[in-house]
């Protein structure tokens, strides 16, 4: 049973590391293909590090479980926290993926990096429950030793008395059995003891004095409290008072020895019946130093990787870079302890830094002191000439740099410094310094590396956003003049054509009756050609003025849009015999006037491409999340394929005007007033099948949403929706 209990604990550390492994290489095959395609090296690395971190957890991990406390038994149970984590969360991302309104931006990235944390996270728990059981399962084994000891005690008296009636040789036996099990007791490492209900101890091994100090006399007449220290002493003396009350206790307090060391115990002990029917607490002290630090180094790293994950929340959600830089030094001089972290700022020649944002220094030194970063023995370019965070441990004594004024003034012996940014285009350098000589762990550096990781990446998403804002307002600026252009040449052409049609006129009137046949001819061609040319700039016009001239977005009911255009296009109707039926249209957010315009536009086309046949119409609606399709359905002669996309394009026809009247710019006019609501418009269609217009519009919320809105205090105004803004 041992055997297969060795091949089950050697089978969960592999497990533990194999899921370690496992994150580490997808952690490194994400990495080439990020490279491959171009993605900043700060970003790969982020994100490499936050899948492959974890990862090195495991599998270091699963070489620490095997020499830690814990039983090799519970090391499966550790395994199955593990493999809960990674399934929790894996749950979790595809019940979000799943919801309607939820997707997962970004596979490549989200699930390995929360999986892996999660998994990691599982098991630091699986660790904290195996340690768990390990102490209560040692808590029994102890019990169990104490009460056997308390048999063999209680079996040796008796014999001992038996043995005193009958052979009269009780003394001598009772004492080798006496001294058999102060040997046994003090064979024991732990401490031992036995305590009255005023903690005074009855009995206690040789451990006690050797670890305290204290002599077995001295030892006799001291009380359980005050072998702890002074600010644990009620803590022990409620744990004794429990435990008689109870019938057992666990508790953790300081050992104080006679010199006063102050040492981690752990104490258990459970309640026993004396010979004579007295009460007594017996238990055992174990010392936890080395746990204590095991759990100290796991909490240090903990919290790093804390401040890391906060600094990088943080830093997508401010805009501001130097409350992100305040925020980074603080955390990293509390998270290390050090008394001085700093930012230094390079400067666009590339010889100077500046003091940017830190902690620790001097009044009025942040925001205008320099340092020089091209100096031969400067730390600064030292650090700028490496790829690597660079460690001092004691600056008197480095023989690489020296340090600048800005350090030695402080009094500055040790610290770590890395660069801010991609090694060939540096933005500076984050550094963490300390007035002791003092070593850093390479979990330290790493930390201080990570952060500024999160700084280059937040600074790289500055100047990008600033670069795409700068290139908005070009392009809106350009945009406006294109738009003024467009105005302007259109309003430039009416008056010129209008002499044309106005002088056409005055031939047809005076000299109508002595042009012949071909005469009349040309000057119905040249007529017709005119009014096309109005109706021309009209489209372009009306095109030019989508974005500018449009109303406010409000709430638009359908229905009655399509009313108005019934009325407007009556005539056509009825001339043309056609049958238009309608569901019931929702509401929308938008521009009444512009969708009435759209949708004037599709009855039109529809009836005009009829066939031969009267023409037979269908408006319908659907619901798409938070936006509505509106249809417009015909069964006329319908679309190649082929020319579905060309018919949006301005002057863009599929007929001739013999054939079918038309300027070539209603659908593209539709097209953009559709995309000025944050929508898109397309055709479906066959020749001789009909075709099927569609296009999109946002939804109205619901009273009880903008309600729940308003109470978040995020509510806004129609017109300023997300939808009003890409009409920009």
């Amino acid at each position: 049973m041992r055997e297969n209990r060795h091949l089950s604990a050697n089978g969960a550390r592999r497990g533990i590391e194999a899921l370690g492994w496992l994150y580490v290489v997808v952690a490194a095959a994400r990495a080439l293909v990020q490279f491959d395609r171009g993605v900043p090296v700060g970003n790969v690395l982020i994100v490499t590090l936050l899948i492959a971190g974890p990862g090195f957890v495991l599998v270091y991990g699963s070489y620490w479980v095997s020499r830690s406390d814990i039983d090799g038994e519970f090391y499966p149970d550790v395994v199955r926290w593990c493999l809960a984590g990674f399934g929790t969360m894996a749950g979790i991302l595809l019940l979000y993926h799943l919801q309607p309104d939820g997707s997962v931006s970004n596979p490549g990235t989200a699930p390995p990096i929360l999986t892996a944390l999660s998994t990691a996270a599982g098991f630091a728990v699986g660790v904290y429950d195996a340690r768990a059981k390990t102490r209560t399962r040692e808590l029994e084994r102890r019990n169990r030793q104490l009460e056997r000891t308390q048999t063999e005690l209680e079996e040796t008296i008796q014999r001992l008395e038996e043995a005193n009636t009958m052979l009269g040789e009780s003394n001598e036996r009772l004492d080798r059995y006496r001294q058999y099990t102060d040997h046994v007791l003090d064979a024991i490492h732990d401490v031992f003891y036995v305590l009255e209900a005023d903690g005074s101890l009855e009995r206690w091994n040789r451990s006690l004095c050797e670890v305290t100090g204290y002599s077995n006399a001295d030892v006799a007449t001291m009380n359980a409290v005050e072998f702890v220290a002074e600010d644990d002493r009620d803590l022990i003396a409620n744990a004794i008072a429990d435990g008689f009350e109870t019938g057992s206790i666990q508790v953790e307090a300081s050992l104080l020895t006679k010199e006063g060391d102050r040492i981690p115990y752990e104490f258990a002990a459970s309640t026993l019946e004396t010979p004579d029917g007295d009460r007594v607490l017996a238990g055992v002290g174990r010392d936890i130093s080395d746990r204590k630090e095991r759990e100290r180094v796991l909490e240090h790293r903990a919290r790093q990787q804390q401040v890391v994950a906060d600094l990088g929340q943080f830093a997508l959600e401010t805009d501001d870079i130097d409350e992100l830089m305040r925020e980074a030094t603080r955390q990293v001089a509390a998270v290390l302890d050090t008394d001085y972290c700093k930012v230094l700022d390079l400067d666009e020649r590339g010889d100077a830094l500046l003091l940017r944002q830190g902690v620790g220094w001097q009044d009025g030194l942040v925001g205008t002191e320099t340092v020089s970063a091209d100096e031969a023995d400067s730390q600064a370019a030292y650090t700028l000439a490496n790829d690597h965070p660079i460690v001092v441990e004691d600056l008197e004594t480095e023989t690489r740099f020296g340090g600048p004024e800005l350090l030695t003034n402080h009094d500055v012996r040790s610290g770590i410094s890395t660069v801010i940014g991609p090694f060939d285009e540096p933005w500076g350098i984050l550094g963490v310094h300390d007035t002791d000589s003092r070593s850093f762990t390479d979990e330290d550096v790493t930390f201080v590396q990570s952060v500024a990781n999160v700084l280059a990446e937040a600074i790289e998403r500055q100047q990008y956003r600033t670069e795409l804002e700068e290139l908005i307002a070009d392009l809106e600026v350009s945009n406006e003049r294109l738009e003024q252009f467009a105005y302007a040449a259109s309003h430039d052409l009416q008056e010129p054509l209008r002499m044309v049609s106005t002088y056409l006129q005055l031939i047809e009137r005076r000299y109508g009756d002595e042009l012949d046949d071909e005469g009349t001819e040309f000057l119905e061609y040249a007529v017709d050609g005119a009014d096309r040319m109005r109706d021309m700039i009209e489209g372009l016009l009306q095109y030019s003025r989508v974005e500018t001239r449009g109303d406010a977005f409000e709430p638009v009911d359908m229905d009655a849009v399509l009313e108005n255009v019934r009325e407007n296009l009556q005539v056509t109707i009825d001339r043309t015999d056609a049958e238009i039926t309608a569901e019931s249209l929702p509401r929308v957010v938008g521009d009444a006037g512009q969708l009435q315009q759209v949708l004037q536009n599709l009855l039109s086309n529809a009836i005009e491409y009829s066939g031969p046949e009267s023409p037979r119409i269908h408006v319908g609606a659907e619901r798409n999340g938070t936006q509505w399709t509106v249809s417009v359905a015909d069964d006329g002669i319908g679309i190649d394929p082929a020319d579905q996309e060309r018919i949006f394009e301005v002057f863009q026809r599929l007929h001739s005007r013999e054939t079918h009247a038309g300027t070539g710019i209603g659908l593209a006019l539709c097209e953009r007033i559709v995309e000025r609501h944050g929508g898109e418009i397309w055709v479906e269609s066959d020749p001789g099948e009909g075709a099927t217009f569609s296009f999109t519009v946002p939804a109205v919320e619901p009273e009880s949403t903008r309600e729940r809105r308003g109470e978040r205090g995020d509510e806004t105004d129609i017109r300023d929706s997300p939808v009003g803004e890409r009409r920009q």
